[in-house]
C-alpha cells in the first residue's frame, strides 16, 4: 500500500502561482481523494484462487501472493493504529500510547517505510493531536534512540522541504511538534533555541525597516513554538526563553508602531486596533499563559504520563535551518485576525485561541479534501480536557448550551471559517473553499450547524456598516452560494429594516447585492417566492434581459432602414464583411452629418446588433463576437471609438449585469477594446453615486487579473525560451542557435508591451480613485465615498506588488500634495503592506 497520499488530500507549497486561462488558481489535486484507503480492497486472494489448492501448479505463487497481502495488511493495521490513536481523550489512552509504541518498535524494521509516512502526515495532517504523535515519536526515541533518530530526521527534512516551497503552516505545525520534543528529552532545549533564532535572527536590531511580511511570519512561528515549549524551557533555561522573548516583544512593539495608522488588513473598522495586530493578540496570549507558569490546559498532554521513561531518553542534535531568501512578499503567512462572532468568557481567552488555532490550522492542512476537513474538524474536541469547551452535537440538551458562560466548540468553528473567508489583504485559498466547507459542515450537523452559521451571519451582518467594503463582498457571495445548497431557503424578514434605508446603505446594498446573486444561480420567480412582500422591492420585478437599442418604435425611418439591413445581414450568417459593407452604404446616405458622427452612428449600430445575435446565452454570445471580432476591431480603432464600444455594452446589459460582466471579459480577450479603455468607462462620471454597485468592481477586479495573468504567462514563456536557449548552447547543437535567440527577442519585446500596458493600468486606476476622493464632485455624500474609498483601498492591497513595482511614478503624478490626506495615508499603508 503506497501511503504516500495525504490524510485530507494533496499538501499545500505555499502560495499557488500557477493560473488556468480564465485567470483562476488551477488546483493540482481532486477534491475527492480519500485517506488512507484500504490496500488491494476486492482483490483478497488475487491470484491465489489458482495458488490455494485450486489451480494447477501454483504453490510457489500463492505463498508470495499470501506473504504479500499479509504483508500490506499489517501496513495497514499499523497506519490505521497510528491515525486512531488519541482520538479521544478517554482514560485507556496511556495504555493505547504504550501499547502503539511496542508495536511499532517491534515492526519498525520491516515496515520503517509506512511507520515514518504515516506519521510524518499525522502529524502534518492532524495537527490537534501535536501532543499525541509528539508522545509516540517520545516513546520510540526512548525504546530505542536509534528509532527515535529516524523519527526526528524524518521531520527535520520535511521542515526544510517546507521552509523551501514557503509552506508556512506546514512549518508552524512541525516546530510545534519540534517543541513538544524538548519535553519528551528526544531533542535538546539547545537545538530547539538554536531552531528558533534562526527565525528570529532577521529581526535583531529593532527598526522600523525591520518589520516586513516576512520578518513578521518568522516572529509569529518563533511565537508559536516558544509557546508550546515555554514550560520546558522555563525549568531549563529561563534566561534563555526571557532573551527570545525579549527579541519578540521589541519586533511586535515597532510592528504596532509602523501600523498603527493602517487600516487596510482591519475586517471591521469599528473594533479595538489591537484586535487587526495579529502579533500583538499572540503576544497577550504567550504573556497569559507565562503567567500561568507556561500551562496549556486546553488538550490532554499524555507526555506527563510517561516522565520516567523519557527521562532517561537519548537527545537528538539536528541541523541549522536556512531561511529561503526569494520568496515575494505576499508568500508569507501570519495567522488571520480572530473574529468574535459570539460573546465567550474573557477568563477563556488562551483555552479559546489554542481551539481556534488547531481549528485553522487543520482548515489550512487539509484544503485539498473539504469532505475529510469537515469531518475531522468536528474531532478536534475529542482531545479537550474536561470542561474546556461544550460540544453542541454531543450535548443532550444543545439548546441548552450558552455561550456566554462556556466555549462552545461549534461557534469557535464557524468564527476560524469567517474569519479566514474575511482575512485580509486577501484570503488564504478561494472563497468557494470556505464556502463548500461550510455546506459540508451543516450536511454532517444539518441542524445544529444551520443554526450556528446564521446566528454567525446575523452578527456580522449587524456590523456591516463598519465592516471591511471588500470582506462585504465576499460575505455576500459566500451566502448567495451557502443559501443555493439548500433550497434558497433563509429567513430574510429578520433583516427587512435594512429595506426602508437609503439605497446605499451597507445593509441594504448587501441585501440586494446577495439576492441578485441568488437570480443569477437561481431564476427570478422563484427567489420571489423566498421572499416577504417588505423585501420584494430589492430585486427587479422582470427578470433579467438585454436592453437593445434599436426597437421599432423609438427610430425614425432612415435609422430603421439601417437597422433592419444590419440585422437581417447577421441573422443570415452574413460575414464581417458583409456588415460593414451594408453600414457604409446606408450611412454614405446620411448627407447632413459628417464623417466622424457617421462613424459613430455605424460602430454603435454594429455593437448593438451583434450584442442582439449572441443575446440568447453565453455561447451566442462568444461565436457573436468572435465572427464579427474583425469590424469590430475595424471600429475600434482609437481610445475614443473603443470607449464607446465599451459604453454600448454597458447600456445594452444595463438589466443584466452579469451578461455586462462577461461580454466585456470576451472583447478584452479579442482586443476589440484593452485594458484602458475598461478603467475609463467604470470610473466615468455616469456612475458617481453607484459606486456601492459590486457588479463594476467585480470587472475592475477581473480586468486587473487579466493584465496580471498575461504578464505572468509572458515571464513563464521568457524562462522557458531562455532555458531552452542555454541547452542548445550547452550541448553545442547542430540546430540553427539563431533560432532560440529570436523567439526570445519576440517574448521580451510582447513582454515588454504587456508590463506597459500592466503601468498604464495600474496608474490610470490609482489617478481615477485618487481625482474622485479629492474632490466633491467624485461622489454623492457621504456613504457613496465611503463605498468609493472601500473599494480604494481593496485594489491599493490586492494589487500592491504592481503598486510597488511603479511606486516613483505613482508618487510624482498621483499621490501629490494634491490628493488628499486619507488617499496619501491608504497609499502610505501599501507601501508598508507590501514591504
Amino acid at each position: 500500500m503506497d501511503f504516500s497520499g495525504r490524510i485530507g488530500g494533496g499538501g499545500r507549497g505555499g502560495a499557488r502561482r500557477d493560473v488556468d486561462e480564465f485567470g483562476r488558481d488551477r488546483r493540482s489535486r481532486p477534491h475527492h481523494r480519500k485517506p488512507y484507503e484500504r490496500p488491494n480492497r476486492g482483490q483478497r486472494g488475487h491470484g491465489g484462487h489458482g495458488g490455494g489448492g485450486h489451480g494447477g501448479g501454483g504453490h510457489g505463487g500463492a505463498g508470495n501472493g499470501s506473504m504479500v497481502d499479509e504483508s500490506a495488511d499489517l501496513e495497514s493495521r499499523l497506519s490505521s493504529l497510528i491515525i486512531k490513536v488519541g482520538d479521544k481523550n478517554a482514560p485507556t489512552l496511556q495504555n493505547n500510547l504504550e501499547a502503539l509504541s511496542v508495536v511499532l518498535e517491534k515492526d519498525f524494521t520491516n515496515h520503517e517505510t509506512t511507520v515514518l509516512r504515516t506519521l510524518r502526515q499525522c502529524v502534518l495532517e492532524l495537527p490537534w493531536k501535536v501532543t499525541v504523535y509528539s508522545t509516540v515519536a517520545g516513546l520510540l526515541n526512548a525504546k530505542n534512540s536509534e528509532t527515535g533518530a529516524k523519527v526526528i530526521t524524518l521531520m527535520h527534512g520535511v521542515l526544510c522541504k517546507s521552509l523551501i516551497k514557503g509552506d508556512w503552516c506546514s512549518v508552524k505545525v512541525i516546530m510545534r511538534f519540534f517543541a513538544l520534543q524538548v519535553v519528551t528529552k528526544t531533542i535538546s532545549a539547545s537545538t530547539l533555541l538554536s531552531m528558533v533564532d534562526t527565525f528570529l535572527k532577521p529581526v535583531v536590531g529593532q527598526t522600523a525597516d525591520v518589520v516586513t511580511a516576512q520578518n513578521s511570519c518568522f516572529v509569529y512561528i518563533a511565537m508559536t513554538t516558544l509557546l508550546w515549549a515555554g514550560q520546558a524551557l522555563k525549568e531549563i533555561g529561563p534566561d534563555e526563553l526571557q532573551a527570545r522573548l525579549s527579541v519578540i516583544e521589541q519586533y511586535v512593539d515597532v510592528h504596532g508602531k509602523v501600523n498603527a495608522d493602517n487600516s487596510l488588513t482591519t475586517v471591521f473598522h469599528d473594533a479595538p486596533t489591537k484586535g487587526a495586530d495579529v502579533l500583538a493578540y499572540m503576544l497577550s496570549i504567550m504573556r497569559a499563559v507565562a503567567d500561568d507558569g507556561w500551562t496549556i490546559d486546553a488538550v490532554c498532554a499524555p507526555y506527563t504520563m510517561f516522565a520516567s521513561e523519557f527521562a532517561q531518553a537519548t537527545q537528538h542534535e539536528l541541523p541549522a535551518l536556512e531561511l529561503p531568501v526569494d520568496l515575494p512578499a505576499s508568500s508569507y503567512y501570519t495567522l488571520p485576525e480572530f473574529l468574535q462572532l459570539a460573546p465567550h468568557p474573557s477568563e477563556y481567552t488562551v483555552r479559546r485561541f489554542i481551539m481556534m488555532d488547531f481549528i485553522a490550522d487543520t482548515v489550512i492542512q487539509l484544503e485539498g479534501n473539504r469532505k475529510d476537513c469537515a469531518k475531522y474538524l468536528m474531532q478536534i474536541h475529542g482531545l479537550c480536557n474536561e470542561d474546556v469547551c461544550n460540544v453542541m452535537t454531543t450535548a443532550q440538551h444543545p439548546e441548552d448550551v450558552d455561550p456566554e458562560t462556556s466555549l462552545v466548540f461549534e461557534y469557535m468553528v464557524a468564527e476560524v471559517l469567517f474569519s479566514f473567508l474575511t482575512q485580509l489583504p486577501e484570503s488564504q485559498f478561494r472563497e468557494m473553499y470556505y464556502t463548500s466547507l461550510a455546506i459540508e459542515l451543516r450536511k454532517a450537523e444539518p441542524q445544529i450547524l444551520a443554526n450556528v452559521l446564521e446566528t454567525a451571519v446575523d452578527n456580522i451582518v449587524a456590523r456591516i456598516p463598519s465592516m471591511d467594503v471588500e470582506c462585504s463582498n465576499r460575505l455576500s457571495n459566500w451566502l448567495a452560494v451557502y443559501i443555493s445548497n439548500f433550497g434558497y431557503q433563509w429567513d430574510w424578514a429578520k433583516w427587512e429594516s435594512a429595506v426602508s434605508e437609503q439605497d446605499d446603505s451597507p445593509r441594504r446594498r448587501f441585501m440586494q447585492e446577495t439576492l441578485l446573486k441568488l437570480v443569477r444561480l437561481s431564476y427570478l420567480d422563484r427567489i420571489k417566492l423566498q421572499l416577504p412582500e417588505s423585501c420584494v422591492d430589492l430585486i427587479p420585478a422582470k427578470a433579467p434581459a438585454h436592453n437593445f437599442k434599436y426597437t421599432v418604435q423609438s427610430m425614425d425611418e432612415r435609422t430603421r432602414e439601417v437597422s433592419v439591413a444590419t440585422g437581417r445581414c447577421l441573422k443570415n450568417k452574413g460575414t464581417a464583411e458583409q456588415a460593414l459593407e451594408i453600414l457604409q452604404t446606408h450611412y454614405a446616405k446620411w448627407t447632413d452629418v459628417d464623417d466622424e458622427t457617421r462613424q459613430v452612428l455605424a460602430r454603435e449600430m454594429l455593437t448593438e446588433h451583434v450584442l442582439l445575435l449572441g443575446s440568447k446565452t453565453f455561447s451566442h454570445m462568444l461565436n457573436a463576437i468572435e465572427k464579427f471580432m474583425p469590424a469590430l476591431q475595424q471600429f475600434g480603432d482609437s481610445p475614443e471609438a473603443k470607449l464607446q464600444i465599451a459604453k454600448v455594452v454597458e447600456d445594452f446589459w444595463c438589466k443584466n449585469t452579469q451578461f455586462f460582466a462577461i461580454t466585456i471579459d470576451k472583447l478584452m480577450n479579442y482586443r476589440v477594446i484593452d485594458p484602458a479603455t475598461v478603467v475609463e468607462m467604470l470610473f466615468d462620471s455616469s456612475h458617481v453615486g453607484a459606486w456601492s454597485q459590486f457588479h463594476l468592481w467585480e470587472i475592475l477586479r477581473n480586468t486587473m487579473n487579466k493584465v496580471n495573468m498575461r504578464v505572468e504567462q509572458l515571464q513563464t514563456r521568457l524562462t522557458a525560451a531562455q532555458v531552452a536557449a542555454d541547452t542548445i548552447v550547452a550541448d553545442e547543437a547542430e540546430a540553427d542557435s539563431a533560432q532560440p535567440s529570436e523567439s526570445i527577442e519576440h517574448v521580451e519585446s510582447v513582454l515588454a508591451q504587456m508590463l506597459q500596458e500592466q503601468k498604464d493600468a495600474v496608474v490610470l486606476i490609482a489617478r481615477h480613485f485618487a481625482r474622485l476622493l479629492s474632490s466633491s464632485d467624485g461622489t454623492a455624500g457621504e456613504v457613496d465615498r465611503v463605498w468609493l474609498m472601500g473599494r480604494f483601498k481593496e485594489f491599493m492591497r490586492t494589487y500592491r506588488q504592481q503598486i510597488i513595482d511603479n511606486v516613483q511614478t505613482l508618487e510624482s503624478m498621483v499621490f501629490t500634495d494634491e490628493a488628499s490626506q486619507d488617499v496619501r495615508l491608504v497609499f502610505a499603508s501599501t507601501r508598508i503592506l507590501a514591504a
